[in-house]
């Protein structure tokens, strides 16, 4: 009779060890991850070991080459992104040009507006020959499988610091964040110049002054360079979206608009000095103009349904180079452990509440089981299977002893 059971146990056993391989077949390889398709693509220039200098000046091949210049932006009623069929021309800048740079452990944005033409159209006032301000309007969106979570925010309001404005969108809704943007923005220069004189008319940064007053008596242009830093905007997503993520991916969706404002000719209660109040409003979108008003529904795998109100997505910005395959960050990843494995318990643990530096699972969620589906999941069950059996046999052999 024992050697009996002893066969029978060492079936068992084989039997388990050979299931293992069986089950891990038949689990499913993840696939690589694809952005929507039809997206505006740039490639950022690795700047390692050249770091700019966010001073204000944008210094040739400081960021590398020239990612792109555009002089076609998009029109649109507003922010929000309704386009506009016959926009005010006289309200945007010839083009804009843009840098894109990354090295190890930040990405850098400089952007060079060279500002709209004066042009004295024969009336008595000055002011209204120029548009005086641009805002700029800044989107980053840097979880890549959802075009519903990004970050925003504004600058260049004459009275408004841009560290001031910072938005979240979650599912597509605007959020007050609780951060700004220069927890995030590590530095940030912008600097507008008089272009007859080159003499400064404004420098600014995030927290003390915009750099981007209201200048009418002349052409001007905008110098803008941002530094972020990767882990400083993985810490923002978590504070924002309660996420785990240790680093950002490598690319960003990315979106930059202007608000232009002209002046209409009045003179104030004196007769004669003139007003500086804005008639003419005007958005440009120059990138991150894709139009999905009405085709939300083709990027459902990325969050949007049909019949929903985003009308645009960001452009793609890699950084790398067209070789680079675009991959996002995981929010949650797998924390290593450096302790020595203890011995199972010989009696049912206590259980407490998971100390502080664990994940939980978000409220409404169950814990998945590790690795569901694939080997770390048959092994474990497996091994309940094989101790299970081997106690058995046991109890089995020492009760026939005790007979």
């Amino acid at each position: 009779m024992k050697k009996f059971i002893s066969i029978i146990s060492l079936l068992l056993v084989t039997a388990m060890i050979f299931a293992v391989p069986v089950f891990a077949d038949e689990a499913e390889e993840s696939k690589p991850f694809e952005p929507p398709k039809g997206m505006t693509t740039y490639y950022a220039n690795n700047v390692s070991g050249n770091t700019p200098n966010i001073d204000g000046v944008i210094g040739e091949g400081e960021y590398g080459e020239l990612t792109v210049r555009v002089t076609d932006p998009t029109p649109f009623v507003d922010a929000g992104g309704d386009y506009m069929e016959n926009p005010k021309e006289h309200l945007k800048s010839e083009y804009i040009d843009f840098w894109f740079a990354y090295d190890e452990n930040n990405v850098y944005i400089a952007i060079h507006d060279p500002g709209p033409k004066y042009k004295d159209n024969g009336d008595e006032f000055k002011l209204n020959d120029v548009p005086f301000r641009y805002n700029y309007h800044f989107s980053m969106d840097f979880t890549p499988e959802d075009l519903t979570d990004y970050f925003r925010f504004g600058g260049g309001n004459t009275v408004t610091v841009w560290n001031a404005q910072m938005q979240y969108f979650e599912f597509g809704k605007s959020n007050r964040a609780p951060i700004k943007v220069s927890d995030w923005v590590t530095e940030c220069i912008v600097r507008k110049v008089d272009k007859s004189t080159g003499a400064d008319i404004a420098f600014g940064d995030l927290i003390t002054t915009t750099g981007n007053p209201n200048f009418a008596t002349g052409e001007w242009e905008m110098y803008m360079e941002l530094k972020l830093d990767k882990k400083a905007v993985a810490k923002a997503l978590n504070d924002c979206y309660f996420t785990d993520y240790d680093t950002i991916p490598n690319g960003m969706y990315f979106s930059f608009g202007t608000n232009g404002f002209q002046a209409i000719g009045t003179y104030k209660a004196d007769g004669k000095t003139e007003n500086l109040e804005p008639n003419d409003t005007q958005y440009y979108r120059w990138l991150g103009a894709n139009i999905i008003r009405d085709n939300n529904g083709d990027y459902e795998e990325f969050g949007l349904y049909e019949g929903g109100k985003v009308n645009t997505i960001g452009d793609l910005i890699i950084f790398g180079d067209e070789n680079t395959v675009f991959e996002p960050a995981d929010p949650f990843p797998v924390r290593e452990t450096t302790e020595a494995p203890t011995e199972a318990p010989t009696t049912e643990p206590e259980v407490t509440d998971a100390p502080a530096d664990e994940t939980e699972v978000p409220a409404g969620e169950t814990e998945a089981p590790a690795d569901e589906g694939g080997c770390g999941g048959t092994v474990a069950v497996a091994g309940i299977a094989l101790v299970a059996a081997l106690g058995t046999c046991t109890a089995f052999v020492a009760k026939k002893k005790e007979d």
